[in-house]
């Protein structure tokens, strides 16, 4: 097992070291550069990847063949597809290095039989799902509640680092704006 791997889970107070060591067994440490696919829509994704360096964009494609940022993942945060995870199907997402990314990849099949063994592996997937289900609820909150201009300044206050690390058109199409909105937004 390795430092960076027991580094993370330190934050799991109630995991043992034998459960971590079980873990251990179905993750391997991978490296995505700048603008690499990790995985693409109509393919199955297998893993959950939980990222120690960098920054990870999930996005669909919309009818208009437009990319739309759906979300934005970054150091310490799981991300995968949606659709692979939950239902066993293939994706309806891409994920996509934003920056030169350092992960550990989860196999989610063998997590799940682990977690059907194990108590604690089980709560530790259920407090995954719990903070993934609280993201899209805030996600959502994000376009019906706030303008343009507050969604900016959302991040701005939560997420700083995004502005500063995250092209300005994947930005955008977080926001939910054009580039050149963005910028305007970002003159006032």
């Amino acid at each position: 097992m390795n430092n960076d791997f027991i580094d993370v889970f330190n934050r799991f107070k109630y995991l043992k070291i034998s459960d971590i060591a079980s873990l251990f067994k179905y993750t391997t440490s991978k490296t995505f550069k700048k603008g690499e696919l990790i995985a693409k829509e109509g393919e199955y994704c297998d893993s959950v990847f939980l990222i120690l360096k960098g920054i990870i964009r999930t996005y669909v494609l919309a009818p208009d063949s437009i990319d739309r940022t759906t979300r934005l993942a970054k150091e310490n945060q799981f991300i995968t597809c949606a659709a692979s995870f939950i239902h066993g199907k293939e994706s309806t997402e891409f994920l996509e290095a934003v920056e030169d990314c350092k992960v550990i990849a989860f196999k989610t099949r063998e997590i799940n039989e682990l977690s059907l063994e194990n108590i604690r592996i089980l709560r530790f997937l259920n407090e995954g799902l719990k903070e993934a289900f609280a993201e899209v609820v805030e996600r959502v909150e994000f376009f019906a509640v706030l303008t343009p201009e507050q969604r900016y300044k959302k991040i701005m206050q939560e997420s700083p680092e995004l502005i500063q690390r995250v092209p300005q058109k994947f930005l955008a199409s977080y926001i939910g704006v054009t580039t050149v909105s963005l910028s305007r937004i970002r003159n006032r």
